[in-house]
Protein backbone atom coordinates (compact mmCIF):
# COMPACT_ATOMS: atom_id res chain seq x y z
CA UNK A 1 0.00 0.00 0.00
CA UNK A 2 1.44 3.38 -1.35
CA UNK A 3 2.01 6.24 1.65
CA UNK A 4 2.53 9.54 1.15
CA UNK A 5 4.63 12.19 2.69
CA UNK A 6 4.22 15.89 2.67
CA UNK A 7 6.36 18.45 3.75
CA UNK A 8 5.31 21.99 3.62
CA UNK A 9 8.50 24.53 3.18
CA UNK A 10 11.64 24.27 1.63
CA UNK A 11 13.25 25.85 4.33
CA UNK A 12 16.39 24.34 6.57
CA UNK A 13 14.12 22.06 8.55
CA UNK A 14 12.05 21.11 5.09
CA UNK A 15 14.89 20.20 3.01
CA UNK A 16 16.99 18.22 5.59
CA UNK A 17 13.92 16.59 6.65
CA UNK A 18 13.25 15.64 3.15
CA UNK A 19 16.93 14.39 2.32
CA UNK A 20 16.87 11.96 5.66
CA UNK A 21 13.38 11.10 4.82
CA UNK A 22 14.12 10.13 0.86
CA UNK A 23 17.21 7.97 2.26
CA UNK A 24 15.13 6.12 4.63
CA UNK A 25 12.63 5.20 2.00
CA UNK A 26 15.16 4.98 -0.84
CA UNK A 27 14.70 1.73 -1.15
CA UNK A 28 10.74 1.12 -1.23
CA UNK A 29 8.75 2.25 -4.01
CA UNK A 30 5.25 2.69 -1.93
CA UNK A 31 6.94 5.28 -0.17
CA UNK A 32 6.48 9.31 -1.91
CA UNK A 33 8.00 12.14 -0.61
CA UNK A 34 5.91 15.78 -1.64
CA UNK A 35 8.04 18.57 -1.01
CA UNK A 36 5.89 21.53 -1.15
CA UNK A 37 6.77 25.59 -1.58
CA UNK A 38 6.02 29.11 -2.58
CA UNK A 39 9.32 29.01 -4.79
CA UNK A 40 11.56 26.43 -6.52
CA UNK A 41 14.25 27.39 -4.73
CA UNK A 42 15.49 27.15 -0.89
CA UNK A 43 16.72 30.50 0.31
CA UNK A 44 19.96 29.91 2.40
CA UNK A 45 18.12 32.64 5.15
CA UNK A 46 20.87 33.28 7.15
CA UNK A 47 23.05 35.00 4.42
CA UNK A 48 20.11 37.39 3.27
CA UNK A 49 22.12 40.30 5.02
CA UNK A 50 25.04 39.51 2.55
CA UNK A 51 22.99 40.21 -0.26
CA UNK A 52 21.44 42.74 0.84
CA UNK A 53 24.70 44.49 1.24
CA UNK A 54 25.58 43.12 -2.25
CA UNK A 55 28.73 41.29 -0.53
CA UNK A 56 27.00 38.33 -2.82
CA UNK A 57 24.97 38.15 -5.53
CA UNK A 58 21.11 36.78 -4.94
CA UNK A 59 22.07 33.74 -6.26
CA UNK A 60 24.70 32.53 -4.36
CA UNK A 61 21.74 32.07 -1.49
CA UNK A 62 19.47 30.41 -4.09
CA UNK A 63 19.40 26.79 -3.76
CA UNK A 64 17.18 25.36 -6.94
CA UNK A 65 15.32 22.15 -5.27
CA UNK A 66 15.66 20.53 -8.82
CA UNK A 67 19.76 20.69 -8.06
CA UNK A 68 18.85 19.60 -4.62
CA UNK A 69 16.89 16.59 -5.12
CA UNK A 70 18.00 15.49 -8.90
CA UNK A 71 19.10 11.89 -7.23
CA UNK A 72 16.35 11.84 -4.69
CA UNK A 73 14.09 9.95 -7.19
CA UNK A 74 11.35 9.36 -4.93
CA UNK A 75 10.99 13.13 -3.81
CA UNK A 76 8.24 15.32 -6.20
CA UNK A 77 8.73 19.13 -5.97
CA UNK A 78 5.51 21.41 -6.00
CA UNK A 79 5.68 24.67 -6.53
CA UNK A 80 2.31 26.43 -4.55
CA UNK A 81 1.18 27.86 -1.34
CA UNK A 82 -0.54 26.07 0.93
CA UNK A 83 -3.64 27.69 2.48
CA UNK A 84 -5.07 25.02 4.73
CA UNK A 85 -4.70 21.51 6.07
CA UNK A 86 -7.32 19.12 6.72
CA UNK A 87 -6.50 16.65 9.45
CA UNK A 88 -10.00 14.53 8.99
CA UNK A 89 -9.07 13.53 5.01
CA UNK A 90 -5.57 13.88 5.94
CA UNK A 91 -5.17 16.66 2.80
CA UNK A 92 -3.20 19.26 2.28
CA UNK A 93 -4.84 22.01 0.53
CA UNK A 94 -3.48 24.66 -1.50
CA UNK A 95 -4.23 27.25 -4.18
CA UNK A 96 -3.81 25.06 -7.28
CA UNK A 97 -4.15 21.72 -5.97
CA UNK A 98 -4.66 19.53 -2.61
CA UNK A 99 -2.14 16.89 -1.37
CA UNK A 100 -3.28 13.74 0.26
CA UNK A 101 -0.98 12.70 2.94
CA UNK A 102 0.17 9.84 5.42
CA UNK A 103 2.26 12.09 7.66
CA UNK A 104 2.64 15.48 7.55
CA UNK A 105 6.06 17.74 8.15
CA UNK A 106 5.31 21.52 8.66
CA UNK A 107 7.88 23.89 8.25
CA UNK A 108 6.69 26.65 6.30
CA UNK A 109 9.13 29.32 8.28
CA UNK A 110 8.79 32.51 10.15
CA UNK A 111 8.27 36.27 9.32
CA UNK A 112 8.88 39.14 10.45
CA UNK A 113 7.29 40.10 13.88
CA UNK A 114 6.54 44.23 14.21
CA UNK A 115 4.47 43.61 17.59
CA UNK A 116 2.28 45.96 16.42
CA UNK A 117 4.24 48.92 15.85
CA UNK A 118 2.68 52.06 13.76
CA UNK A 119 4.56 52.22 10.29
CA UNK A 120 6.76 50.01 10.51
CA UNK A 121 4.87 47.84 7.30
CA UNK A 122 4.49 51.21 5.46
CA UNK A 123 7.93 52.51 5.98
CA UNK A 124 10.15 49.72 7.31
CA UNK A 125 12.34 47.17 5.48
CA UNK A 126 12.75 43.93 6.73
CA UNK A 127 15.12 40.88 6.11
CA UNK A 128 12.88 37.89 5.91
CA UNK A 129 13.12 36.62 1.97
CA UNK A 130 14.79 37.33 -1.17
CA UNK A 131 12.35 39.55 -1.98
CA UNK A 132 13.12 41.99 1.31
CA UNK A 133 17.12 41.25 0.57
CA UNK A 134 16.93 42.48 -3.09
CA UNK A 135 14.36 45.06 -2.35
CA UNK A 136 16.65 46.87 0.67
CA UNK A 137 19.95 46.55 -1.35
CA UNK A 138 18.06 48.90 -3.97
CA UNK A 139 17.01 51.48 -1.11
CA UNK A 140 20.02 51.55 0.31
CA UNK A 141 21.91 52.03 -3.01
CA UNK A 142 19.39 54.49 -3.88
CA UNK A 143 18.90 56.81 -0.60
CA UNK A 144 22.97 56.96 -1.00
CA UNK A 145 23.58 57.85 -3.95
CA UNK A 146 20.39 60.33 -2.91
CA UNK A 147 22.09 61.72 0.19
CA UNK A 148 25.03 62.03 -1.70
CA UNK A 149 24.17 65.11 -3.63
CA UNK A 150 21.32 66.50 -1.26
CA UNK A 151 22.10 70.30 -0.24
CA UNK A 152 20.02 70.59 2.41
CA UNK A 153 21.87 69.64 5.35
CA UNK A 154 19.39 68.19 7.26
CA UNK A 155 17.78 65.89 4.80
CA UNK A 156 21.18 65.38 3.58
CA UNK A 157 21.75 63.51 7.09
CA UNK A 158 18.67 61.75 6.99
CA UNK A 159 19.36 59.56 4.07
CA UNK A 160 22.78 58.86 5.03
CA UNK A 161 21.67 57.65 8.70
CA UNK A 162 20.28 53.72 8.62
CA UNK A 163 19.10 52.40 11.58
CA UNK A 164 18.74 48.88 12.68
CA UNK A 165 16.22 48.27 14.93
CA UNK A 166 16.64 44.62 17.21
CA UNK A 167 20.49 43.41 18.03
CA UNK A 168 19.39 39.81 17.85
CA UNK A 169 21.46 37.51 15.42
CA UNK A 170 19.80 38.64 11.99
CA UNK A 171 20.28 42.27 13.50
CA UNK A 172 23.82 41.80 14.53
CA UNK A 173 25.43 40.44 11.60
CA UNK A 174 23.34 43.02 9.45
CA UNK A 175 25.13 45.88 11.02
CA UNK A 176 28.47 44.69 11.11
CA UNK A 177 27.63 44.09 6.98
CA UNK A 178 26.72 47.61 7.15
CA UNK A 179 30.20 48.24 8.68
CA UNK A 180 31.84 47.07 5.82
CA UNK A 181 29.23 48.10 2.89
CA UNK A 182 29.64 51.58 4.23
CA UNK A 183 33.49 51.48 2.70
CA UNK A 184 32.41 50.37 -0.58
CA UNK A 185 29.14 53.23 -0.89
CA UNK A 186 31.16 56.05 0.10
CA UNK A 187 33.78 55.27 -2.44
CA UNK A 188 31.42 54.94 -5.43
CA UNK A 189 29.13 57.59 -4.45
CA UNK A 190 32.27 59.61 -3.25
CA UNK A 191 31.88 60.76 0.32
CA UNK A 192 33.40 60.20 3.68
CA UNK A 193 32.44 56.94 5.30
CA UNK A 194 32.01 58.67 8.22
CA UNK A 195 29.39 60.61 6.84
CA UNK A 196 27.29 57.44 6.45
CA UNK A 197 25.61 56.63 9.93
CA UNK A 198 24.80 53.42 11.71
CA UNK A 199 22.48 53.34 14.57
CA UNK A 200 21.70 50.24 16.40
CA UNK A 201 18.38 50.67 18.18
CA UNK A 202 17.22 48.23 21.11
CA UNK A 203 14.28 48.25 23.49
CA UNK A 204 16.09 45.94 25.96
CA UNK A 205 18.98 46.70 28.13
CA UNK A 206 21.79 45.27 26.66
CA UNK A 207 22.63 44.25 23.31
CA UNK A 208 22.78 40.42 21.31
CA UNK A 209 21.33 38.66 24.40
CA UNK A 210 21.85 34.86 23.35
CA UNK A 211 25.52 35.50 23.73
CA UNK A 212 27.12 35.46 26.99
CA UNK A 213 27.80 38.93 28.87
CA UNK A 214 31.80 39.02 28.17
CA UNK A 215 31.05 38.66 24.14
CA UNK A 216 28.42 40.79 24.21
CA UNK A 217 30.72 43.25 25.60
CA UNK A 218 33.31 42.77 22.94
CA UNK A 219 30.24 42.98 20.49
CA UNK A 220 29.61 46.51 21.78
CA UNK A 221 33.40 47.63 21.92
CA UNK A 222 33.22 46.42 18.07
CA UNK A 223 30.25 48.31 16.78
CA UNK A 224 31.62 51.52 18.34
CA UNK A 225 35.34 51.19 17.62
CA UNK A 226 33.33 51.12 13.71
CA UNK A 227 31.21 54.28 14.62
CA UNK A 228 28.08 52.31 15.29
CA UNK A 229 25.92 54.39 17.51
CA UNK A 230 24.69 51.82 19.79
CA UNK A 231 21.07 52.75 22.14
CA UNK A 232 19.71 50.10 24.36
CA UNK A 233 16.31 50.45 26.26
CA UNK A 234 14.74 52.67 23.26
CA UNK A 235 11.61 51.53 22.01
CA UNK A 236 10.29 52.26 18.73
CA UNK A 237 6.49 53.50 19.13
CA UNK A 238 6.37 54.85 15.09
CA UNK A 239 8.45 54.76 12.14
CA UNK A 240 7.70 57.56 9.62
CA UNK A 241 8.44 57.68 6.17
CA UNK A 242 11.66 60.21 7.28
CA UNK A 243 11.79 59.60 11.29
CA UNK A 244 11.48 56.70 13.71
CA UNK A 245 9.55 57.92 17.28
CA UNK A 246 11.34 56.59 20.21
CA UNK A 247 9.93 56.29 23.59
CA UNK A 248 10.91 59.01 25.50
CA UNK A 249 14.01 60.07 23.58
CA UNK A 250 13.97 62.51 19.96
CA UNK A 251 13.18 60.84 16.85
CA UNK A 252 15.68 59.89 14.80
CA UNK A 253 16.02 61.44 11.17
CA UNK A 254 16.35 58.95 8.72
CA UNK A 255 14.95 57.51 5.82
CA UNK A 256 15.84 53.82 6.47
CA UNK A 257 14.50 51.51 9.02
CA UNK A 258 15.28 47.81 8.71
CA UNK A 259 13.15 46.07 11.26
CA UNK A 260 15.13 43.33 12.56
CA UNK A 261 13.33 42.84 16.22
CA UNK A 262 11.45 39.33 15.92
CA UNK A 263 10.17 36.88 14.24
CA UNK A 264 6.67 34.74 14.65
CA UNK A 265 5.25 31.22 12.43
CA UNK A 266 4.36 32.07 9.30
CA UNK A 267 0.64 33.39 9.63
CA UNK A 268 -0.52 30.26 7.35
CA UNK A 269 -0.16 28.59 10.47
CA UNK A 270 -2.69 30.70 11.96
CA UNK A 271 -5.56 28.30 10.07
CA UNK A 272 -3.90 25.05 10.79
CA UNK A 273 -6.01 24.79 14.08
CA UNK A 274 -2.95 23.94 16.11
CA UNK A 275 -2.27 25.15 19.65
CA UNK A 276 0.03 28.10 19.59
CA UNK A 277 2.60 29.67 21.78
CA UNK A 278 4.49 32.66 22.44
CA UNK A 279 5.75 34.49 18.97
CA UNK A 280 2.50 32.42 17.63
CA UNK A 281 4.92 29.38 17.98
CA UNK A 282 2.60 26.09 17.22
CA UNK A 283 3.18 23.93 20.28
CA UNK A 284 4.61 20.41 19.99
CA UNK A 285 5.15 17.52 22.18
CA UNK A 286 8.38 15.99 23.09
CA UNK A 287 8.11 13.76 20.07
CA UNK A 288 7.80 17.22 18.00
CA UNK A 289 4.15 15.92 16.98
CA UNK A 290 1.53 19.16 16.92
CA UNK A 291 -0.43 19.67 20.15
CA UNK A 292 -4.18 20.15 19.79
CA UNK A 293 -4.65 18.05 17.05
CA UNK A 294 -5.88 13.93 17.07
CA UNK A 295 -4.17 12.91 14.65
CA UNK A 296 -0.73 11.97 15.64
CA UNK A 297 1.34 12.30 12.41
CA UNK A 298 1.70 15.90 11.93
CA UNK A 299 4.75 17.00 12.69
CA UNK A 300 6.05 20.80 13.24
CA UNK A 301 9.76 22.00 12.99
CA UNK A 302 11.88 24.58 12.75
CA UNK A 303 10.37 28.53 13.32
CA UNK A 304 6.95 27.05 13.40
CA UNK A 305 8.04 24.93 16.16
CA UNK A 306 7.70 25.66 19.74
CA UNK A 307 10.08 22.40 20.62
CA UNK A 308 11.04 22.70 24.33
CA UNK A 309 13.29 19.98 25.31
CA UNK A 310 11.81 18.20 28.88
CA UNK A 311 12.18 19.63 31.81
CA UNK A 312 13.23 23.14 30.33
CA UNK A 313 11.14 26.19 30.97
CA UNK A 314 11.78 27.98 27.82
CA UNK A 315 11.61 26.67 23.66
CA UNK A 316 14.77 26.55 21.95
CA UNK A 317 15.28 29.35 20.28
CA UNK A 318 14.78 29.60 16.47
CA UNK A 319 18.09 29.32 14.55
CA UNK A 320 19.18 27.51 11.70
CA UNK A 321 20.99 24.62 14.14
CA UNK A 322 17.71 23.93 15.82
CA UNK A 323 15.58 23.65 12.28
CA UNK A 324 18.20 21.24 11.69
CA UNK A 325 18.15 19.27 14.76
CA UNK A 326 14.52 19.01 14.67
CA UNK A 327 14.29 17.72 11.32
CA UNK A 328 16.69 15.14 12.20
CA UNK A 329 14.17 14.38 14.66
CA UNK A 330 11.46 14.28 13.01
CA UNK A 331 12.61 12.13 10.13
CA UNK A 332 13.02 9.28 12.82
CA UNK A 333 9.67 9.78 14.12
CA UNK A 334 7.76 10.04 10.75
CA UNK A 335 9.77 6.65 9.66
CA UNK A 336 8.57 5.16 12.71
CA UNK A 337 4.79 6.19 11.69
CA UNK A 338 5.34 4.69 8.11
CA UNK A 339 6.87 1.51 9.00
CA UNK A 340 4.04 1.44 11.97
CA UNK A 341 6.97 0.81 14.58
CA UNK A 342 5.86 3.93 16.93
CA UNK A 343 9.27 3.79 17.86
CA UNK A 344 9.68 7.34 18.36
CA UNK A 345 12.71 9.59 19.44
CA UNK A 346 12.00 12.04 21.89
CA UNK A 347 13.52 15.81 21.53
CA UNK A 348 16.66 16.93 23.21
CA UNK A 349 18.50 20.17 22.37
CA UNK A 350 21.82 19.45 21.02
CA UNK A 351 23.35 23.04 20.39
CA UNK A 352 26.78 23.26 19.14
CA UNK A 353 27.08 26.71 20.42
CA UNK A 354 26.80 29.73 18.28
CA UNK A 355 28.87 32.05 16.00
CA UNK A 356 28.03 35.67 14.62
CA UNK A 357 29.48 37.28 11.88
CA UNK A 358 29.91 40.86 12.26
CA UNK A 359 31.12 41.63 8.08
CA UNK A 360 33.82 39.58 6.35
CA UNK A 361 36.37 39.41 8.81
CA UNK A 362 35.04 39.89 12.63
CA UNK A 363 32.94 36.97 14.25
CA UNK A 364 32.09 36.04 17.73
CA UNK A 365 31.40 32.03 18.24
CA UNK A 366 30.40 30.15 21.52
CA UNK A 367 31.74 26.98 20.84
CA UNK A 368 32.60 23.66 22.38
CA UNK A 369 30.39 24.02 25.94
CA UNK A 370 30.94 27.81 25.88
CA UNK A 371 34.58 28.27 25.17
CA UNK A 372 35.30 31.63 23.45
CA UNK A 373 35.96 32.60 20.25
CA UNK A 374 36.40 36.02 18.48
CA UNK A 375 37.92 37.79 15.75
CA UNK A 376 38.92 35.81 12.47
CA UNK A 377 38.91 32.28 13.24
CA UNK A 378 35.13 32.83 14.54
CA UNK A 379 34.42 34.00 11.12
CA UNK A 380 35.62 30.64 9.73
CA UNK A 381 33.77 28.59 12.56
CA UNK A 382 30.50 30.31 11.00
CA UNK A 383 31.56 29.79 7.59
CA UNK A 384 32.15 25.67 8.83
CA UNK A 385 28.88 25.43 10.64
CA UNK A 386 27.27 26.12 6.90
CA UNK A 387 29.46 23.83 5.09
CA UNK A 388 28.42 21.16 7.61
CA UNK A 389 24.63 21.92 6.66
CA UNK A 390 25.45 21.61 3.17
CA UNK A 391 27.27 18.65 3.62
CA UNK A 392 24.39 16.91 5.74
CA UNK A 393 21.87 18.15 2.60
CA UNK A 394 24.38 16.01 -0.03
CA UNK A 395 25.08 18.89 -1.82
CA UNK A 396 28.82 18.96 -3.67
CA UNK A 397 26.97 21.72 -6.16
CA UNK A 398 26.48 23.89 -3.49
CA UNK A 399 29.28 23.72 -1.42
CA UNK A 400 31.57 24.38 -3.73
CA UNK A 401 29.72 27.26 -5.06
CA UNK A 402 29.42 28.44 -1.39
CA UNK A 403 33.16 28.33 -1.24
CA UNK A 404 33.53 30.13 -5.13
CA UNK A 405 30.78 33.01 -3.56
CA UNK A 406 32.03 33.34 -0.41
CA UNK A 407 35.93 33.32 -0.63
CA UNK A 408 36.80 33.51 -4.35
CA UNK A 409 34.12 35.48 -6.52
CA UNK A 410 33.25 38.51 -3.82
CA UNK A 411 33.96 42.49 -4.78
CA UNK A 412 35.79 44.52 -2.65
CA UNK A 413 37.81 41.99 -0.50
CA UNK A 414 34.78 41.35 1.28
CA UNK A 415 36.09 38.03 2.58
CA UNK A 416 37.63 36.58 5.26
CA UNK A 417 40.93 36.43 3.00
CA UNK A 418 40.72 39.64 1.50
CA UNK A 419 41.86 40.33 -1.24
CA UNK A 420 44.28 37.32 -1.10
CA UNK A 421 41.42 35.32 -2.82
CA UNK A 422 38.71 37.45 -3.79
CA UNK A 423 40.95 39.41 -6.35
CA UNK A 424 39.34 38.99 -9.58
CA UNK A 425 42.55 38.82 -11.53
CA UNK A 426 43.05 39.47 -15.82
CA UNK A 427 44.07 35.95 -16.72
CA UNK A 428 45.49 38.32 -20.16
CA UNK A 429 48.71 38.43 -18.34
CA UNK A 430 49.10 34.63 -17.80
CA UNK A 431 48.43 33.98 -22.24
CA UNK A 432 52.26 34.33 -22.82
CA UNK A 433 53.13 32.01 -20.59
CA UNK A 434 50.41 29.41 -21.27
CA UNK A 435 51.26 29.44 -25.08
CA UNK A 436 55.02 29.07 -24.25
CA UNK A 437 54.61 26.24 -21.83
CA UNK A 438 52.59 24.30 -24.25
CA UNK A 439 54.74 24.94 -26.85
CA UNK A 440 58.01 23.77 -24.97
CA UNK A 441 56.13 20.83 -24.03
CA UNK A 442 54.96 19.77 -27.34
CA UNK A 443 58.76 20.46 -28.81
CA UNK A 444 59.86 17.94 -25.91
CA UNK A 445 57.49 15.53 -26.56
CA UNK A 446 58.36 15.50 -30.63
CA UNK A 447 61.95 15.56 -30.01
CA UNK A 448 61.80 12.58 -27.79
CA UNK A 449 59.76 10.34 -30.07
CA UNK A 450 62.88 9.48 -32.05
CA UNK A 451 60.60 8.60 -35.22
CA UNK A 452 58.66 5.81 -33.43
CA UNK A 453 54.84 5.57 -32.83
CA UNK A 454 55.70 6.24 -28.92
CA UNK A 455 53.32 3.59 -27.89
CA UNK A 456 55.19 0.85 -29.16
CA UNK A 457 58.18 1.40 -27.69
CA UNK A 458 58.49 2.19 -23.83
CA UNK A 459 57.16 4.00 -21.10
CA UNK A 460 59.61 7.18 -21.73
CA UNK A 461 57.70 6.83 -25.19
CA UNK A 462 54.09 7.07 -23.61
CA UNK A 463 55.57 10.69 -21.63
CA UNK A 464 56.38 11.41 -25.03
CA UNK A 465 52.83 11.26 -26.46
CA UNK A 466 51.43 12.19 -23.77
CA UNK A 467 53.88 15.73 -23.96
CA UNK A 468 52.45 16.35 -27.31
CA UNK A 469 48.84 16.29 -26.38
CA UNK A 470 48.89 18.22 -23.14
CA UNK A 471 51.45 20.79 -24.57
CA UNK A 472 49.19 21.21 -27.84
CA UNK A 473 46.11 21.42 -25.51
CA UNK A 474 47.50 24.06 -23.36
CA UNK A 475 48.82 26.00 -26.00
CA UNK A 476 44.99 25.73 -27.67
CA UNK A 477 43.64 27.14 -24.16
CA UNK A 478 41.70 23.76 -24.80
CA UNK A 479 40.81 22.42 -20.87
CA UNK A 480 43.38 24.13 -19.44
CA UNK A 481 42.37 23.64 -15.94
CA UNK A 482 43.01 19.50 -16.47
CA UNK A 483 45.67 19.61 -18.65
CA UNK A 484 47.39 21.41 -16.15
CA UNK A 485 46.22 19.07 -13.33
CA UNK A 486 47.52 16.17 -15.18
CA UNK A 487 50.73 18.30 -15.46
CA UNK A 488 51.39 18.52 -11.90
CA UNK A 489 50.08 14.70 -11.46
CA UNK A 490 52.74 13.50 -14.06
CA UNK A 491 55.71 15.13 -12.23
CA UNK A 492 55.02 13.67 -8.90
CA UNK A 493 54.84 10.21 -10.89
CA UNK A 494 57.42 10.87 -13.62
CA UNK A 495 59.70 13.74 -13.13
CA UNK A 496 60.08 15.07 -9.41
CA UNK A 497 63.21 16.42 -9.69
CA UNK A 498 64.71 19.70 -8.31
CA UNK A 499 65.84 20.57 -12.07
CA UNK A 500 62.51 20.00 -13.56
CA UNK A 501 60.65 21.55 -10.61
CA UNK A 502 59.20 24.88 -12.53
CA UNK A 503 57.03 22.91 -14.54
CA UNK A 504 55.04 22.25 -11.55
CA UNK A 505 54.80 25.89 -10.15
CA UNK A 506 53.98 27.00 -14.21
CA UNK A 507 51.14 24.40 -14.08
CA UNK A 508 49.41 25.21 -11.07
CA UNK A 509 49.84 28.96 -11.83
CA UNK A 510 48.35 28.52 -15.30
CA UNK A 511 45.26 26.36 -13.79
CA UNK A 512 43.77 30.23 -12.69
CA UNK A 513 41.69 30.15 -15.76
CA UNK A 514 44.40 30.82 -17.93
CA UNK A 515 42.41 29.49 -21.19
CA UNK A 516 39.96 31.83 -20.79
CA UNK A 517 41.75 34.51 -22.60
CA UNK A 518 42.77 34.28 -26.21
CA UNK A 519 42.19 30.71 -26.08
CA UNK A 520 39.18 28.31 -26.91
CA UNK A 521 38.31 27.48 -23.07
CA UNK A 522 36.61 31.14 -23.68
CA UNK A 523 33.90 28.71 -25.41
CA UNK A 524 34.50 25.55 -24.64
CA UNK A 525 34.50 25.71 -20.53
CA UNK A 526 30.92 28.02 -20.56
CA UNK A 527 29.81 25.39 -22.83
CA UNK A 528 30.79 22.17 -20.45
CA UNK A 529 29.52 24.01 -17.46
CA UNK A 530 25.68 24.56 -18.98
CA UNK A 531 25.60 20.93 -20.65
CA UNK A 532 27.18 19.55 -17.47
CA UNK A 533 24.65 21.24 -14.97
CA UNK A 534 21.31 20.28 -17.98
CA UNK A 535 22.64 16.48 -18.05
CA UNK A 536 23.22 16.04 -14.17
CA UNK A 537 20.27 18.16 -12.60
CA UNK A 538 18.16 18.99 -15.57
CA UNK A 539 16.64 22.58 -16.53
CA UNK A 540 15.67 24.65 -13.08
CA UNK A 541 12.11 25.73 -13.34
CA UNK A 542 10.66 28.63 -12.26
CA UNK A 543 7.33 26.80 -10.76
CA UNK A 544 7.80 22.79 -9.94
CA UNK A 545 4.28 20.61 -10.30
CA UNK A 546 2.75 17.06 -9.34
Amino acid sequence: MSKNIVVIGAGFAGVLATKKLAKQFKSNPDVTITLIDRHSYFTYLTQLHEVATERVQPDAVQYDLENLFHKQRNVQLVTDTVSQIDTDKKLVIAENDTYPFDSLVISLGGEPNDFGTPGVAENGLTLWSMEDAIKLRDHINTIIREGAIERDPVKRAAKLTLVVCGSGFTGAETVGELIDYRKVLAKENKLDPDEIKIIMVEAAPTITNMLDRTNAAHEEAYLKKNNVEIRTESMITKVNPDSVEIKDQDPIQTNTLIWTAGVKTNHIADEFGIEAGRGGRLVVNHFLQAQGLEDKSVYVAGDDANATEDGAERAVPQTAQEAENEALIIAKNVAADINGTQNYTIFTDKSMGLAVSFGARYGIAQVFGGKRVRGWFATIIKHCTNFLYLMRIGSGYYFFKYLLDEFFRTANGRTVFGYHTSRQSNVLWSVPLRLFFGLGLFIDGLANVNGTMPWLISGQGWIAYCELILGCLIFLGLGTWTANLLIIIGFFVFLHTWATSWVLFVALALMNGSGRSIGLDYWFVPWLQKTWARSRYGEPKSIYKK
